[in-house]
């Protein structure tokens, strides 16, 4: 019980910043209601507000790429800190700030902060918790980040946006306070060679009994036999490696590799449908609705005011943070098929239901008052539902088990570097389409694609749930698992299949 309050205590510096992403993705509806319904200091034009949204994609993407080069060089607890210090800053400019210009900074730093701690936040819980725990763990960061918007839309609505903003930045400032107070990783410190202080850290954080004592033992002959390895390799390397024209053709050998691993079903299939499930989980509103939620509610309600949509927009916070924590059962209890091809079904069908409503309401077909009040909530409400149900958790759970084990790392890279351009599309042209075609045309455009994607999805997609990468790997290349089995069995006598 002990260890599992400490590691309680290191996650929850981990949540606390997640929390703090929350409601930097919510923050944007707060300010841009505000700043409508007061007049100022700044009147922001649909460019501005697109920008705003958005312009956290951009440098998320570049802090995808710092994260793994921090984590490695000065360990997991420094990296973690460092990303909090962007986020921190963010806040400070928008307390301070009052013009389009650090409204962008104060997003990038927002964005640079979400980028670095994206990689991350896995990695923490995999290093410092035990493996029947991880599960449990990991499921608290989408309940972390609906937590987040959640607060962040209800502060928004009794203070300023600057006080907001203010109460915001306390969320890092906790979490750089459990950081600092947390060891670092042990895995991290053994794979640095630091085994004194790697059995310290790991016995603070995850106890001394045998099986610990004996995990953190293998864990350290396994780096020590690596380490012999490579000092090894670099003993045998000719020094004609370092030549110019080894080096150029040792390139065009990486291409042609990479060539080929493109043209194989096992990879390229795996990859189609994380991209699909990027698309569904952009373009069906994750990160829409939290920023620009105030705006499609008086829409979608036909309300002149925020102010109008105050508690209808709470409402939508609240389930989408309840509808995390149901996930968490959902996904242990149900194939993964069926939540995503029901929860999309049922996303498709209340965006379209939405967008019919709207049409008919502005033909004057539907007239009655209760009607008019009543089915658009529900029907947002139904939205809510089926898309933070299935849609939102199977996204990275799916990313997370398609790809081959030889090919994961290549495939969640481009994956992930997807998400940026997906994020950025969306929040860039929804002001756009709202103001042009309105947001029921808008809702029936992302029907249409959502509808695409999840097509594409159901002819690719096998069933993942319970299943081992090989087994899922061989579905991909077209075999059962009686002809893999054969043909494990073959190999392990010796003969060659091809």
């Amino acid at each position: 019980m002990n260890s599992f309050i400490k590691q309680s205590f290191v996650v929850s510096g981990a949540a606390l910043n997640i929390i703090g992403h929350g409601c930097a993705h919510g923050f944007p509806a707060v300010l841009f209601a505000q700043l409508k319904t007061d007049g100022g200091p700044v009147v922001l034009t649909d460019h501005d507000t697109s920008w705003i949204a958005s312009s956290v994609g951009i440098m998320g993407i570049v802090g995808n790429f710092i994260s793994p080069v921090l984590m490695t060089r000065f360990g997991r607890q420094k990296a973690h800190l460092m990303c909090t210090v962007p986020a921190l800053l963010g806040w400070v400019v928008f307390v301070l700030g009052n013009s389009v210009p650090l409204f962008l900074l104060a997003r990038l730093l927002h964005g640079l902060a979400l980028g670095l701690r994206t990689p991350l936040a896995a990695i923490l819980v995999a290093e410092y918790t035990e493996p029947r725990y991880r599960g449990a763990f990991l499921g608290t960061f989408a309940i972390s980040l609906g937590l987040g918007i959640l607060l962040s839309h209800v502060w928004g609505a009794h203070l300023t946006w600057k006080m907001t903003a203010i109460v915001c930045s306390m969320f890092p400032i906790i979490s750089m306070v459990i950081i600092s107070l947390s060891p670092e990783s042990p895995s991290w410190l053994v794979s640095k060679g630091k085994y004194d202080d790697a059995k310290k850290a790991f016995r603070w954080v995850r106890g001394d009994g045998e099986e610990q004592r004996e995990e953190l033992e293998t864990m350290i002959r396994s780096q020590e036999r690596e380490k012999l390895l490579e000092e090894s390799k670099k003993k045998g390397e000719p020094q004609e490696n370092l030549k110019a024209k080894r080096l150029f053709r040792s390139t065009i050998n990486t291409i042609k590799t990479v060539m080929k691993i493109f043209k194989k079903k096992e990879f390229y299939k795996p990859l189609i449908i994380a991209i699909c499930m990027l698309i569904v989980f952009e373009f069906g509103g994750a990160h829409m609705v939290p920023a620009y939620g105030n705006l499609i509610l008086q829409r979608v309600l036909n309300k002149e005011s925020p102010k109008e949509v105050t508690w209808q927009f709470t409402v939508i916070d609240i389930l989408r943070t309840v509808c995390a924590f149901l996930a968490i059962f959902l996904l242990k209890n149900v194939k993964r098929r069926t939540i995503l091809f029901t929860s999309g079904a049922m996303t498709v069908l209340s965006l379209t239901a939405i967008s019919i409503f709207i049409y008919l309401r502005k033909m004057e077909i539907l007239t009655y008052s209760f009607m008019l009040d009543t089915v658009p909530m529900l029907l947002m409400i139904v939205y809510t539902i089926s898309f933070c149900l299935g849609l939102v958790p199977l996204n990275w759970v799916i990313c997370g088990e398609v790809f081959p084990l030889n090919y994961r790392s290549l495939g969640s890279t481009l994956s992930t570097s997807f998400l940026t351009p997906a994020f950025i599309v969306s929040m860039k042209t929804a002001p756009h389409f709202y103001s042009s075609i309105g947001v029921e045309g808008a809702f029936l455009v992302y029907s249409v694609t959502l509808t695409v994607c999840l097509l594409i999805m159901y002819v690719m997609l096998p069933e993942t749930k319970d299943r081992t990468l090989q087994a899922i790997e061989d579905s991909f290349k077209g075999k059962n698992d009686t002809e893999a089995e054969v043909q494990l069995s073959l190999i392990e006598n010796g003969n060659i299949v091809k």
